[in-house]
């Protein structure tokens, strides 16, 4: 335990930044955004879909950052950034396992007390006003087949919508009784998966994706009527009993195995205190438990209709023919981490 207090306190006030380094390091992460995402068109599109969702909240730039702005990124930049962020102001130590608190306590303030607190940067950001309309984007990029993806604003973990939609999530894509796989799938034979995706732990408002992977000869329009008439009928239609209580015990069996290390353990506590507090890592199975159909009729009628997405559509080009370097040209190396 205290080689790892030691190594992150040295971590947090000891980084040697050099132009060298900086310089590799640039080139590394500009070869794994390329890989990616430049190179992935699945990718590529929702980092698309999020920056045209999203025109004020934070999310409407990529973690990794644009291709151009990291070519502009300067050591200046690398250390002003540093020397703002990583301080005990902005930091969340997390300890799970066996361990006496009288004796880590001592022990935690031996490794971070001498570091100076620092000013925790200000964490509020702006949010998106209210979507007045469906926004649909087109991307072109080489790939073999189409690809379709719809994002909806909603909530995160401070709401208690946030838990209706997990389990809304779940009756569409858990597993292969679900409605997607069941109607999309097996049914109408219209893609080769079918997804809905919710983020819970956010650290501020996101998207509720649906998503579809089409099969070789299938037309855009009618996967996305397919997804339509899905979400419209958890609009109408109370959910059974039955498929409701499934869905209940997925998203509780799914929430307990995922505790199965002290890694994922820790990781959940700091998750829900970036989002809102760890103490809600308690609220979660009892507001899913509660969840009835009418709530989900309610939270589907509230976000899941067109004017509040944003409809992100891959159109497939054919593969570039690849051409031999001429003799005598050079191979640039590439870096890869």
């Amino acid at each position: 335990m205290q080689v790892s207090l030691d190594l992150e306190s040295d971590r947090m006030q000891n980084l040697i930044l050099r132009e060298e380094d900086f310089r590799t390091e640039r080139m590394v992460v500009m070869e794994e955004r390329r890989l990616r995402t430049e190179d992935n068109p699945q990718a590529y599109l929702i980092e698309q879909i999020e920056a045209t969702a999203f025109q004020v909240s934070p999310y409407h730039w990529p973690t990794i950052g644009w291709m151009e702005d990291i070519a502009r990124f300067t050591l200046e930049d690398l250390k002003k950034y540093y020397q703002t962020y990583y301080n005990p102001a902005n930091a969340i130590l997390v300890v799970v396992g066996d361990f006496q608190k009288e004796k880590l306590l001592p022990r935690i303030e031996e490794a971070f007390g001498a570091i100076a607190k620092g000013i925790a940067p200000k964490q509020e950001r702006d949010r998106d006003p209210k979507q007045a309309g469906e926004r649909r984007i087109f991307v072109k990029k080489e790939a073999q087949l189409p690809f379709l993806v719809m994002g909806y604003h909603v909530p995160n973990l401070p709401e208690p919508d946030s838990y209706v939609l997990e389990v809304i999530a779940t009756i569409l894509s858990g597993g292969k009784s679900s409605r997607f796989y069941q109607s999309l799938v097996r049914e109408k034979r219209l893609v080769l998966e079918a997804d809905a995706d919710h983020s819970l732990l956010s650290r501020d408002p996101n998207l509720f994706y649906l998503s579809a992977n089409l099969l070789p000869g299938k037309e855009l329009a009618d996967v996305e009527k397919a997804l339509d008439q899905e979400v419209a009928r958890l609009q109408k239609e109370p959910v059974g009993d039955r498929e409701l209580e499934k869905a209940k015990n997925q998203l509780e069996s799914s929430f307990i195995f995922g505790q199965d290390s002290l890694f994922f353990q820790a990781m959940l506590l700091a998750q829900h205190e970036i989002a809102h507090t760890w103490k809600a890592i308690d609220d979660y199975l009892p507001s899913i438990r509660k969840v009835t159909p009418e709530d989900i009729q309610r939270v589907a009628n509230r976000y899941l209709i067109p004017d509040n997405r944003t409809v992100g559509i891959l159109i497939p080009l054919p593969p570039k023919e690849e051409k031999l370097p001429s003799a005598g040209s050079p191979i640039k190396e590439r870096i890869i981490r």
